[in-house]
């Protein structure tokens, strides 16, 4: 009988990226390896909603230029910086931190504005964890700091929620880079 002698080993530690900003826990993870289930997600999204669940610009199929042109001329685009609540399981908000028609085509200023308005919701439709993107970091020209101290200054405010848990998702090999700055950030408020 051949017997293998391979020692088991841990593909992710879930437990590995995580912190606490007062009662909020975050972690820092994948989307392959959800820390812990989740009442919201939030899509970062753009003015006319062209963006996918995937970051990528959606393929509208075999429609001419002319048609593609005419629908998003009599459209209205939605504003930066607020939220639009689609009512799926689990809930489902989409940020609208991207405005393809600018430049810069996103902002800090629509970030903060957003972040506010998430915080909003979660205290209002009693969402005690959420899955957030690192907003405007991939296509925004954002920094990973930036946008955690735009977080944490959200997250710090007097107002009461009822947010316990937020997942903040990243690629896998920023998870540890991001946690760092997170943890320096923490850092430098309580200094």
């Amino acid at each position: 009988m051949f017997r293998h002698n391979h020692k088991l080993q841990l593909i992710w530690d879930i437990d590995k990226f995580r912190c606490h900003v007062g009662d909020i826990e975050i972690a820092i993870a994948t989307n392959h390896f959800p820390p812990f289930a989740i009442n919201a997600v939030i899509e970062e999204q753009d003015t006319s909603l062209v963006l996918g669940e995937t970051d990528k610009i959606r393929d509208p199929g075999g429609k001419p230029s002319w048609y593609l042109a005419n629908i998003a001329e009599t459209q209205s685009l939605l504003s930066p910086g607020h939220v639009i609540v689609r009512d799926t399981h689990p809930l489902r908000l989409q940020a609208i931190v991207h405005d393809l028609d600018q430049d810069p085509i996103c902002r800090a200023s629509w970030i903060s504005q957003v972040l506010q308005e998430i915080i909003a919701i979660s205290a209002k439709r009693n969402i005690h964890a959420l899955q957030l993107p690192l907003l405007g970091t991939r296509y925004g020209g954002v920094g990973f700091r930036q946008f955690i101290d735009m977080l944490l200054d959200e997250l710090t405010q007097e107002d009461p929620t009822s947010l316990k848990k937020l997942w903040l998702v990243s690629p896998e090999q920023q998870c540890q880079n991001i946690f760092q700055e997170l943890n320096e950030a923490i850092k430098r408020r309580k200094d």
